[in-house]
């Protein structure tokens, strides 16, 4: 017969600890959505893809063609260059574009400084409706607001020309310039003015040494944003162009009519430079700037 082991006590400590329970499901990772997983969505990617940048393949290729037709290639040339660069009108008209986009630009990217520094002192409702009123440019076609600006420049006194054009691209470009800004600025929070506040630091001290420091990389993004939105326009400077005025893509549009010259592939090749340079020194100069902050 089978001898039963005595019951032993439970200590108090045994006694006071919680009974083990259930063990928890053990969760394993979410397993990443990879492409695969959206069929289609890669062939509809790929066309994107080309057709966006084919086009401007073709056009870089087609520069150096040494034939009277831009889609016909007779062979390697820097020829159109030279044309272009001996082109009297072509060059003037790029001086007007590069006079505009650089006031264009400077003027709305301070306008979009001290709006985006004081927007933020309104109540919630008035900040809501002052954004509003300044980006309504972002939402009305573009064709309303040159027949609209036409009109008042008209009804002011001012003829069309090189000031007008000013006008009208600056206040057009202002929602483009802001908003690389205020977006910066709200990601900044309100810790580092409030140490600044009980530093005693001034309204201009921390204007000068916190906020637009700080601000550098989005005030950089609004600049290169309102240039080259202002080097682009065609719809306001179409109508607000004059004789000895005339941006650089009313006159690529006045080349297109009378023909495709291969002069028109250079153009567009030099502001595809341009623009790469442009966004290429931002790019080093915002990298530079993260890691000095780092």
């Amino acid at each position: 017969m089978a001898r039963s082991r005595p019951v032993r006590d439970a200590s108090p400590e045994e006694a006071a600890a919680p009974s083990p329970g259930p063990r928890p499901p053990v969760r394993r990772p979410a397993r990443a959505l990879r492409l695969r997983d959206f069929p289609g969505v890669a062939p509809v990617a790929v066309f994107g893809i080309v057709f966006l940048y084919l086009p401007i393949l073709i056009t870089t290729v087609y520069a150096f063609n040494d034939g009277d037709s831009a889609l016909v290639w007779r062979g390697f040339s820097l020829r159109w260059f030279g044309e272009v660069a001996q082109n009297a009108n072509l060059v003037n008209s790029l001086v007007v574009s590069l006079q505009i986009a650089i006031v264009a630009t400077l003027v709305s990217t301070v306008f979009a400084i001290l709006f985006a520094l004081s927007v933020d002192q309104l109540r919630a409702r008035g900040s809501g409706i002052a954004t509003a009123v300044l980006a309504a440019p972002l939402v009305i076609p573009e064709i309303v607001l040159a027949v609209a600006t036409l009109g008042f420049i008209r009804m002011i006194g001012l003829q069309p020309g090189l000031l007008a054009l000013m006008l009208a691209h600056t206040s057009f470009c202002i929602p483009f310039a802001l908003m690389p800004v205020r977006a910066r600025l709200k990601g900044l929070g309100g810790s580092y003015f409030e140490a600044a506040t009980d530093l005693g630091a001034s309204t201009w001290q921390m204007f000068r040494r916190i906020t637009l420091p700080l601000l550098v990389p989005g005030i950089i993004s609004g600049a290169v944003l309102a240039f080259v939105i202002s080097l682009d326009d065609f719809i306001i400077s179409n109508f607000l162009s004059a004789s000895g005025a005339t941006p650089l893509p009313v006159f690529l549009f006045s080349l297109i009519r009378r023909g495709a010259s291969p002069a028109v592939n250079v153009i567009a090749t030099l502001l595809l430079v341009l623009a790469i340079v442009v966004t290429t020194i931002t790019f080093l100069q915002s990298q530079r700037r993260s890691r000095q902050h780092a």
